[in-house]
């Protein structure tokens, strides 16, 4: 019991100095190290890039830890041995947070989970529905500055880890993309 009541009691405390955050990110990578495999064979990907955006609700202390909800769209294109494949995954995730002061700016350090929701493919200029499933990891490190007291711009880069099937395709994607971020934040 006492530690229910410690563990209430700490929260109350926290809540006290914590606030509201809300966030528009858009990103572009570039692939490094992916492994495509269709239909059981491995495919060598020439090209390979994501990009999209996402919506982070947060909530927590302004210099300390966060927790959040997020929203996004990823947008996928690769080519590889003579074809192409576009798609995009809707997804949902959630993040965790460390914010701190860096000289004249904001630090965030961040890790995010992504769990895909839906999906579209677009195949010769036509979308279509997709069965693609998995998961999104990533971390990534921003540099904010506050231009106004609750308005703020960021920028900053991370690495993203893919973990996608698709049944349909007989298709298993995975690797690791590098990517830059520009944010666009308010706080409460």
């Amino acid at each position: 019991m006492k530690r229910l009541l410690f563990v209430l009691l700490v929260l109350a405390g926290i809540s006290v100095f914590a606030g509201a955050f809300i966030s528009f990110d858009s990103f572009l990578g570039v692939g490094v190290s992916q492994r495509l495999i269709i239909e059981g064979e491995e495919k060598q990907i020439d090209a390979f890039t994501n990009y999209g955006v996402q919506f982070n609700f947060d909530y927590g202390l302004h210099r300390g830890l966060r927790f959040g909800a997020i929203v996004s769209s990823q947008n996928f294109s690769m080519r590889f041995e003579n074809d192409s494949l576009n798609f995009a995954l809707f997804c949902l995730g959630f993040e965790g947070m460390f914010v701190m002061d860096f000289l004249d700016l904001v630090l965030q350090v961040s890790g995010e989970g992504h769990w895909v929701l839906g999906s579209i493919s677009c195949e010769d200029g036509i979308p279509s529905q997709a069965n693609y499933a998995g998961n999104l990891f990533s971390g990534k490190v921003m540099f904010e500055k506050f231009l106004s007291e609750n308005l703020s711009v960021a920028v900053g880069g991370g690495l993203k880890y893919i973990l996608l099937k698709n049944a349909t395709l007989s298709m298993d994607l995975t690797g690791f993309v590098p990517y830059a971020v520009l944010r666009i934040g308010y706080s409460f």
